[in-house]
């Protein structure tokens, strides 16, 4: 496979209803070298663990301007913050292999407390920037302050409320607010380089930097794509993720009047340390493409499968896992992960050529050529499906991995070999087609068939 590629990836759960009284627990594994690396990976497999939930939470949320409110949600709160986090250290085969448990008996007042901090500070920004109406510079930075905190009170709420925490308040003012009155004391970019230069005043440590994507969508555009590489040119930056002190992590929003620009400041904790807001006129981006091509499908593809809490899968690729753009002629690597052994095979979907067909995994013959089997000592462990040179075609494609602990051979799509591509392709009318026909594997009220998706997107330019 020869693209350009944006990654995000995610995976979709349905849990059991847990009523506030009942205890909750979460937790997540991995491996390390040592106990300081796998301690690491296994915080990150308990944030992706929260993450999943939180999606699952939210599923069914739709707003009336047709975006999914779980993708808005979500994507504000892929940091989490991990509280009164316990681990257990278990020596495997000459490595560290590492649990991290998030209880609710413990660490759910860390987070009531937190959020009522949080609370304080909030009240007491609002009133502080209410005075500093006739200081513009003053009530700017201010705001920011206060959007940081907004976002970091949501995080910590979402989290409280999975560790079952009920009656929780809403501050009066939302980012929303606040984003408008930035917006308000801020002047309108009127090019991308005006934008670009508003963002990055200041950002003096090494970063890599995300390109922003649309609001609700997890396809990158033109726009995104000349706005991260113009952030780049700005600041100290690195194209290994893991050689960046900071992240820069953007979204942007279409307004009627322009387009709403914000860019983070993510540590390596996941810890956003400040907010910026840019408007920018519609002359800046009067010929660059903005819009994604196919939000009907994305939602389709990222929302909505039902499988069992007990058996999770990822996806995931050596730059990470969310809004990454790759260049021409650059090499990704693609891992797959499962929390238990299990059976998976891949679908790519590429909306641009309107095909999906089914990746070869192995050198098995016949069906068994799509489907990969992860044994007890590969769970938990990211399993590597090979190396892939960005190049032509271009265009969006999304990969969606089925996994399952019962062997998938008689549920695999029907598929056709055609010799052109050489691609086994999905016999259905369209991708959306093809991902319904996907999901055929639904769980059985036998607790013993266990079923998980995860999927990422990539979208490949010129």
């Amino acid at each position: 496979m020869n693209r350009k590629i944006l990654i995000t990836s995610f995976i979709i759960f349905i849990f059991n209803t847990l009523s506030p009284a009942m205890a909750v627990q979460m937790s997540g594994d991995a491996f390390g070298k040592n106990r300081e690396e796998a301690k690491k990976n296994a915080y990150a497999a308990l944030s992706e663990s929260l993450f999943v939930e939180i999606k699952s939470e939210f599923a069914s949320e739709v707003t009336s301007d047709g975006y999914n409110e779980a993708s808005k949600k979500v994507r504000s709160v892929s940091e989490l913050p991990l509280l009164g986090v316990d681990v257990d250290y278990f020596n495997v085969k000459g490595e560290i292999q590492c649990t991290a448990y998030l209880k609710s008996e413990k660490s759910l007042k860390l987070y009531l407390a937190e959020i009522k901090r949080l609370e304080q500070s909030i009240n007491t920004l609002n009133a502080k920037q209410k005075k500093q109406q006739h200081n513009k510079s003053a009530r700017y930075k201010t705001l920011n302050e206060l959007m940081l905190e907004l976002e970091q009170h949501e995080k910590f709420q979402l989290v409280a409320r999975l560790l079952g925490a009920t009656n929780l308040t809403t501050p009066a003012i939302t980012t929303a607010d606040i984003k408008s009155q930035i917006l308000s004391i801020e002047e309108v970019a009127p090019s991308l380089e005006i934008a670009t230069d508003i963002l990055t005043r200041n950002l003096k440590q090494t970063y890599f930097v995300q390109p922003p994507l649309p609001q609700g969508s997890k396809q990158a555009t033109k726009l995104s794509r000349l706005i991260r590489d113009k952030i780049a040119s700005r600041v100290k930056s690195t194209e290994q993720h893991n050689n960046a002190n900071y992240r820069l992590k953007g979204s942007y929003e279409i307004l009627t009047d322009g387009i709403s620009l914000t860019y983070k400041v993510v540590d390596n904790t996941g810890s956003t340390l400040s907010t910026r807001v840019v408007k920018i006129s519609p002359s800046a981006y009067k010929n660059i493409a903005y819009k994604p091509k196919s939000i009907d499908f994305d939602q389709l593809l990222h929302e909505g499968f039902v499988v069992s809490n007990e058996f999770k899968a990822s996806l995931n690729t050596n730059q990470g896992n969310e809004d990454l753009l790759f260049d021409a002629g650059q090499d990704i690597e693609i891992f797959a992960k499962l929390n238990a052994p299990g059976y998976f095979y891949i679908v790519s979907h590429n909306t641009t050529d309107g095909i999906s067909y089914v990746l070869e995994l192995n050198e098995s013959n016949g069906k068994r050529a799509f489907i990969k089997y992860i044994n007890a000592d590969d769970a938990n462990r990211w399993i590597s499906l090979g190396e892939f040179e960005v190049s032509e075609p271009f265009g969006t494609e999304n990969l969606q991995l089925i996994a399952s602990n019962k062997d998938l051979i008689n549920n695999l799509p029907q598929v056709a070999y055609d010799t052109e591509t050489e691609l086994y392709i999905v016999q259905a009318n369209s991708p959306k087609n093809a991902v319904v026909s996907t999901r055929g594997l639904k769980p059985k009220k036998k607790k013993s068939v266990r079923s998980a998706e995860a999927s990422l997107s990539f979208t490949t330019m010129q």
